[in-house]
């Protein structure tokens, strides 16, 4: 499974920039896990962020986001709980229906992480 690391360098810096494993991950299937955010706009984009809470649009730091491109739904769990998302990871500028990525992870299935109490 990759972490965040993994794909971007300088984690919670102002210096944040996708790694060079995010480009030669390009076309795998990869498992990750984060939190579910949602971009603004008016074709809100489901997006993976490192951090619970964390929105993109209104970070005043730049924030390591992965968008997810065709994901299943939620879980219902909240939005402050861990996630794991499966798919086929992508790498490149691209706009669809509008809203511009870089980082997407195509035909995202997305799983609730058990976490223990």
């Amino acid at each position: 499974m990759l972490g965040f690391a993994d794909l971007f360098d300088q984690l919670g810096t102002d210096h944040l920039r996708y790694s060079a494993a995010a480009q030669a991950l390009s076309g795998h299937d990869i498992a990750i896990e984060g939190f579910l955010s949602h971009g603004h706009g008016p074709r809100p984009t489901m997006l993976l962020v490192d951090q619970p809470g964390v929105c993109p649009d209104c970070s005043p730091a730049p924030a390591a986001v992965i968008a997810l491109v065709g994901a299943s739904s939620a879980p219902r769990e909240g939005a402050d709980r861990p996630v794991r998302v499966v798919g086929r990871l992508d790498y490149g500028f691209r706009i669809d229906a509008g809203v511009a990525s870089i980082l997407r992870i195509e035909n995202a299935t997305v799983f609730p992480v058990e976490t223990s109490a």
